[in-house]
């Protein structure tokens, strides 16, 4: 098969489009491997076919023999960053896009939606039980830098103890915080 391709290659690259068609034929299960392995999208099939067609013949102007690689083996390489790159590319949507019967922009919840404040009320008043288990060194810790916004050196030179004191009395701070959230 390796002579085969080979062939079609040279005669592809002197202009034969006979030899192209059939290249492209032989090597559609590649495509479709290269797909399924690397970008696996079954609605966007027919449009990642004819990438994969257009990487193919982008291949055979680029290719050189002389550089000692294998025609497959460049396809197979450039077949799998172009699937790979795929995923890279972001789609920006508008918020007046059209979906369901509305706009993206009437599914994103108001800020006064009575139970996301429901929600963020009952987490403020877990976070005030939280920082009622604390000791009075962690909660004005805790005060100093999240509400009062006090780098940790400014913290150990108002509370007169060390830098490292500070920031593992933070830490166990933290912990005892989140584990009375948990609850």
């Amino acid at each position: 098969m390796y002579k085969e391709i080979k062939k079609l290659v040279e005669l592809s690259r002197k202009g034969d489009v006979k030899a192209k068609e059939e290249l492209l034929r032989r090597l559609h299960p590649l495509v479709i491997a290269s797909i399924r392995r690397y970008y696996n999208k079954v609605q966007e099939y027919d449009d990642l076919i004819q990438d994969g067609y257009e990487i193919i013949l982008k291949c055979l102007q680029d290719y050189d023999a002389k550089k000692d690689v294998h025609f497959l083996g460049y396809v197979k390489t450039m077949l799998r960053y172009c699937y790979l790159n795929k995923h890279r590319q972001k789609q920006l949507l508008s918020l007046n896009e059209p979906v369901m019967g509305g706009e993206i922009g009437d599914f994103i919840p108001d800020d006064r939606d009575e139970i996301g404040q429901i929600i963020e009320y009952e987490d403020r008043m877990n976070l005030y039980k939280g920082l009622n288990l604390l000791t009075d060194k962690q909660k004005q810790i805790i005060i100093d830098f999240y509400v009062h916004k006090l780098s940790i050196s400014q913290i150990a030179e108002k509370m007169d103890i060390s830098y490292r004191t500070v920031v593992n009395i933070k830490s166990s701070a933290i912990k005892k915080l989140k584990s009375s959230m948990v609850k």
